[in-house]
């Protein structure tokens, strides 16, 4: 039995084995998911338009103080304990009160026989006696100058006593108990709890930039991609450091953190700049690439949100405000996705994939 090319069945198996070898073929000419190079995208976003810097910021106490005896003595009581909470008012230290309470008790004394005294030379006076009145003014010195030993000795007894002056806490025992100390001599260090604060400091490169530091918000973060805590400007010293040229900005916590906080632990101080209507969009660093052409480039991926796509090399106008930050001033839009690192491996037009990890990390 003879078969005829022109014949349907023969026409329709022609054109299935060309569907079937055309299809694989054009299959091997494409990339597979697991041969596209991956790329790490950042969406850029309208709120970046007024750019944020982070520091390291140390907490701190809304006020420290070393506290010391206006007088000296031997302490015997020493209830204060490092690291515990007190209340104001509350006894921290005593001194031995044993010699400050006889000098009381002789200045009790020295102002009863000046006393005396003056009343009998005011009755000699009276009758004519032979006091004269400059005897009766050394009388009346005398008395006067008892009541003032009496006020300083009541006054020492009462500084044998250190008492807390706020609500605070106990940082550190700078002596032991029992120890004889001098006046001034600080004993004790308190930490004012009421509110905590946290310390920053600006170079003064950037304080240029920035402006006014009052007028900034400020978040404080303790651990990365952790919450935010909003942050209250509350002052800065207006001279810069001898070490950095930097200027010290002190803010106050305003939310009741996730975990105690106590002073001299550090956390990251995010301050978000205020926004400029042509202040840009403000990219990483290796985002943006030099082509030879000496004009700068940046990697937009399309299409947008997809898992594959292709990369577009596209020229921007870059600014760096502050030597160290990226602003994107012309070529970008919020809501566009760029090549976030690695951009000097990229061609123009390259077929990538979104980068989701390494394979293989759990």
């Amino acid at each position: 039995m003879a078969f005829s090319f022109s014949s349907p069945a023969i026409r329709l198996f022609g054109l299935l084995f060309v569907i079937v070898f055309g299809t694989s073929a054009l299959q091997a000419q494409q990339p597979s998911n697991s041969d596209l190079k991956p790329v790490k995208l950042i969406t850029l976003d309208a709120a970046e338009t007024a750019g944020e810097r982070r520091f390291l910021g140390r907490i701190a106490a809304r006020e420290t103080v070393d506290l010391a005896f206006q007088i000296g003595g031997q302490i015997v009581e020493f209830p204060a304990i490092e690291g515990s909470l007190v209340e104001a008012d509350e006894v921290l230290a005593q001194l031995n009160r044993a010699p400050l309470e006889r000098a009381v008790r002789q200045a009790e004394l020295s102002l009863e026989q000046a006393e005396r005294n003056l009343q009998r030379n005011v009755q000699l006076q009276q009758r004519n006696a032979m006091t004269t009145e400059a005897q009766l003014e050394d009388a009346r010195t005398s008395r006067d100058q008892a009541e003032v030993g009496l006020e300083d000795a009541r006054a020492a007894l009462d500084d044998a006593t250190l008492a807390s002056p706020f609500d605070g806490l106990v940082a550190e025992r700078m002596v032991a108990n029992r120890t004889t100390v001098s006046a001034g001599q600080p004993v004790l260090r308190l930490h004012d709890m009421s509110e905590l604060r946290v310390r920053i400091s600006i170079p003064e490169r950037l304080l240029g930039v920035i402006g006014d530091p009052s007028e900034l918000a400020y978040q404080l973060q303790l651990q990365d991609g952790g919450q935010r805590y909003a942050l209250a400007y509350r002052e800065f010293v207006a001279e810069a450091g001898r070490i950095g040229q930097s200027y010290v900005v002190t803010l106050a916590i305003t939310e009741t953190p996730s975990r105690p906080l106590l002073p001299g632990a550090s956390g990251t101080v995010i301050v978000q700049l205020p926004a400029a209507a042509d202040a840009g969009l403000t990219v990483p660093v290796t985002a943006v690439s030099i082509g030879a052409d000496r004009q700068t480039y940046v990697f937009v991926f399309e299409p947008t949100g997809a898992d594959e796509g292709r990369v577009q090399r596209v020229p921007v106008t870059v600014e760096t405000p502050d030597g160290t930050t990226m602003v994107v001033t012309s070529g970008l839009r919020p809501g566009m996705e760029i090549v976030a690192t690695g951009a000097h491996r990229l061609s123009d037009g390259e077929a990538v994939r979104r980068f989701s990890g390494y394979r293989g990390a759990q």
